[in-house]
């Protein structure tokens, strides 16, 4: 009886992840690597570009003192940015910050200390969030920033990435999902509550 329930609870999980859908094919949409792609752009006002899709972004760079990073992504409709994984950390100074604007350009200096401006920031490294880890809700929480929670709605964002101390590589994995349609969301509880009475 228990097996035949998981049966059912699976097969009905799988119809509503297709309905919402999602595939492996739409994993590792984009990958951006400084090693081979060249360096991601120093200039704010003309931040590098980087195509994103639904799945896993990764951003890898190599910064150190005076090398910072911008970079712009564009959050197509229906979608959004879910999460920034710290997907890799080397380097001997453990802490690097991150930066996030509203828009196609940075429009806050790198020598200013008022980030009213900005939507979000954090520092990040091996220690805080982690390897592995979500750090978008760091930076939703920059003190003195706009400040968000939960993901980034469709729309286009500018992000500043720099180490001021010993040079370091890092990973960041841009999480795109779909933001399912409402009838999907309907039909998804239906579904659920299908599975629990025939549990019982």
């Amino acid at each position: 009886m228990r097996i035949t329930m998981n049966r059912a609870a699976m097969t009905g999980l799988i119809a509503t992840t297709a309905l919402l859908g999602l595939s492996p094919a739409d994993a590792w949409a984009s990958d951006y690597d400084e090693a081979v792609n060249g360096d991601l752009s120093g200039d704010r006002l003309a931040p590098t570009v980087l195509s994103v899709g639904v799945g896993s972004n990764r951003v890898s760079a190599n910064s150190g003192p005076g090398d910072r990073e911008y970079f712009s992504i564009n959050v197509g409709s229906g979608l959004q940015l879910s999460a920034i994984v710290l997907d890799a950390f080397a380097g001997d100074d453990p802490r690097a910050f991150i930066g996030v604007q509203a828009g196609s350009v940075f429009t806050v200096d790198f020598s200013t200390q008022d980030p009213s401006s900005l939507l979000g920031y954090a520092l990040f490294g091996p220690f805080d969030p982690g390897v592995g880890n979500d750090m978008l809700p760091l930076i939703g929480e920059g003190p003195g920033a706009i400040g968000f929670t939960g993901p980034l709605a469709a729309g286009v964002y500018t992000f500043w990435a720099q180490q001021t101390g010993a040079a370091s590589t890092y990973t960041l994995d841009l999480q795109i999902t779909q933001i399912p349609e409402p009838s999907v969301l309907a039909l998804f509880a239906c579904t659920a509550i299908t599975l629990r009475r025939r549990a019982r």
